[in-house]
């Protein structure tokens, strides 16, 4: 069984390398060499010292690890355990510290760590760990374990799909969100700020229902309760910039709680739905909406009153002079 390393070198003053330093240390690892390309206060700008740490984390921009690398492999003894903290990058920036007869791995917490976050911010959260041996796997899992975190193995060939569902929960989440909040501009006319604070509520009880749940027993809203109405209504009132991006979700929705109703409704048409809705309107598909920044005010969206057509003169006889 793999012993917990005694010494550590961060190489990248970045937010995840400020965080690992302290956590590092309060794990019983300590940090002997913490490394920044610039000036920063509190890290160093040269390598010496790095032979003392059995541990080397990269935590460096991803565009950076191999020239990184490069710059440290002649610098590296037999044993040492060079690992990044990319996402998505598999071992292969690694190789020249593997050249130099180190082990190479990988060490990528499944936690957004903003600059300035605290070291707790890692507990309670997932870590892919990949290893060029069994060894160095087992290594980085003990790490990850020591930080509080859980090891989750990841290998090069699903390294892409990995960090694509990673995104997805945490940049996609934040995307969508910023959505919900222009739609709910629109209809309210609340200010972004207070639009934001209204929704945060509704997103956070969605997220931590799943702490508990399954996304099938999570899922609120008209698609769990089939309600087909809410559904129309909601797609009637979407303009062409939302309606695809909410017909994909009812549609990853119905994945999760089948309705061959709701199903039947998302093959129509939205401008026949909205002749549906309104059998008086001689509607036709909405035209799509200027960006954000360019929109009309309310009053100047209204046309002003439109000039009557002049009547073509009537055909036959000339009209009788006046004497």
């Amino acid at each position: 069984m793999s012993v917990l390393p005694e010494t550590a070198a961060v190489l990248g003053g970045g937010a995840v390398g400020q965080v690992l330093v302290p956590a590092l240390n309060r794990a019983g690892i300590r940090v002997v060499l913490s490394w920044n390309r610039s000036n920063q206060r509190g890290w160093r700008s040269d390598l010496e010292g790095i032979q003392e740490a059995e541990l080397i984390l990269l935590t460096v921009s991803d565009g950076a690890i191999e020239e990184v690398c490069r710059r440290i492999a002649p610098l590296l003894r037999r044993g040492q355990l060079v690992a990044h903290c990319a996402g998505a990058l598999g071992l292969a920036p690694l190789q020249p510290a593997l050249e130099a007869g180190a082990r190479t791995g990988s060490l990528h917490p499944l936690r957004a760590v903003p600059r300035g976050s605290a070291a707790s911010v890692l507990r309670d959260a997932a870590a892919g760990v990949a290893g060029s041996d069994a060894a160095a796997r087992e290594t980085l899992q003990q790490v990850a374990r020591a930080l509080g975190m859980s090891p989750v193995p990841v290998s090069d060939a699903s390294r892409a799909l990995y960090h694509a569902a990673a995104v997805l929960a945490a940049g996609g989440e934040v995307a969508l969100f910023a959505r919900a909040v222009q739609a709910f501009q629109d209809a309210t006319g609340a200010p972004e700020p207070l639009a934001r604070a209204a929704l945060l509520p509704l997103a956070r009880g969605a997220l931590d229902a799943l702490e508990h749940r399954s996304a099938s027993e999570a899922l609120t809203g008209p698609v769990p309760r089939g309600d087909a109405a809410t559904v129309q209504a909601h797609r009637v009132a979407l303009d062409g910039e939302l309606l695809p991006l909410y017909d994909q979700l009812t549609r990853a929705m119905l994945e999760l709680r089948p309705s061959a109703e709701i199903e039947s409704l998302l093959r129509t048409p939205p401008a026949e739905e909205r002749r549906a809705a309104d059998p008086g309107s001689r509607s036709s598909p909405r035209r799509p909406r200027p960006p954000r920044g360019e929109r009309p005010s309310a009053s100047s969206r209204s046309p002003g009153p439109r000039a009557r057509p002049t009547s073509p003169p009537r055909r036959g006889r000339a009209p009788r002079r006046k004497r």
